[in-house]
């Protein structure tokens, strides 16, 4: 027979272990109900792909401020963008930690997910112009990392190219090709200079003509038309690592895409007036030089191939460019008071 001690002994590990369950329980739905819930996805091929080395300080981070993480490695290209638009309405925030490439990828992975998360991005490619822009720290990982814990929501303007949303910028012509051609290897060991370089080995310097295209270029209140050495349709501050063309001129809010067309040189002479007006961000008083700001864009002529943020667009004949007006909802820095 089982004495009192015994059964009194087993009673009280009875009452604990309920206490102890109960305990575990009240903690489970406490996470489940009350942590946020983060998306990270990460291409670890990035840059010099340091964001590895730094995963687990930035888990801490979101984890310290009471998001529950789940995280994704890329494995191949658009694999982020397929991966956001399946599960994207699943999660309170979405964090992006790559170069300008992944987040075009995220951004049309946000948009046909029609997620409600804000986007958030922790810059580690070579460019990084979205986050220039936005001054996102580049450099420092775990900066980053706090702003896309704890920073500014806002909505801001994005472009949408046929049916492809584009977070900044929509290019065609000389030398946009090196943007998505750069070989990753280089770009590790050389950084910006690698797409110079790869410049120099593609654009044929000796015949002008052959690095333009014949467009036809609509947009609201006017057109133009020709041969185009260069054109980009943005909303930001940087492209390429340069405000040339933007600067004075952007809105990241106002329902407005910013248009830039340099026609053809016919002489040395015209190059190097436009090569001067580039240099002194003097756009506005150069006859090559056609600067257009307008809610859309259309384009009509000689097959083209774009890229966009970056990324190989495509080689169409038509284009139909429009401003997405403050529907992208982003992370970004607080405003100092």
């Amino acid at each position: 027979m089982i004495s009192n001690k015994s059964k009194n002994y087993y009673l009280i590990l009875k009452e604990t272990l309920l206490v102890v369950s109960f305990f575990f329980c009240f903690v489970f739905f406490y996470i489940i109900m009350f942590m946020e819930k983060l998306l990270l996805v990460y291409n670890p091929k990035s840059g010099d792909g340091r964001i590895r080395a730094q995963l687990a300080k930035v888990i801490e981070i979101f984890s310290n401020a009471n998001y529950r993480v789940e995280v994704y490695a890329t494995k191949r290209e658009n694999d982020g963008m397929e991966w956001i638009e399946k599960v994207g309405c699943e999660f309170d925030r979405i964090v992006v930690c790559g170069g300008d490439g992944m987040f075009h990828e995220a951004v049309n992975g946000w948009f046909q997910s029609r997620s409600k998360a804000p986007l958030a991005y922790i810059p580690s490619g070579t460019v990084n112009d979205f986050a220039n822009t936005h001054n996102i720290p580049k450099n420092d990982v775990e900066a980053a990392t706090m702003i896309a814990s704890d920073g500014m929501i806002d909505q801001i303007d994005a472009g949408l190219f046929n049916d492809t949303y584009f977070s900044y910028v929509a290019a065609f012509g000389f030398a946009t090709s090196t943007a998505y051609d750069t070989p990753q290897t280089k770009k590790r060991k050389l950084g910006t200079l690698a797409y110079v370089l790869h410049a120099l080995e593609v654009v044929d310097f000796t015949h002008w003509e052959n690095n333009c295209v014949s467009t036809r270029i609509e947009y609201e209140g006017g057109m133009i038309e020709g041969n185009f050495l260069y054109g980009q349709i943005s909303s930001s501050r940087y492209v390429g690592g340069m405000d040339a063309f933007t600067k004075g001129r952007y809105d990241l809010k106002d329902g407005l895409l910013e248009g830039v067309f340099i026609r053809q040189p016919m002489n040395l002479s015209e190059l190097n007036s436009i090569i001067a007006s580039i240099a002194k961000s003097d756009i506005e008083n150069n006859p090559l030089i056609v600067p257009v700001q307008s809610p859309w864009f259309e384009f009509d002529g000689e097959s083209i191939a774009w890229t966009l943020d970056g990324e190989y667009g495509g080689e169409v004949p038509h284009a139909k460019i429009q401003v997405v007006e403050q529907q992208l909802k982003v992370v970004l820095p607080k405003e100092e008071e």
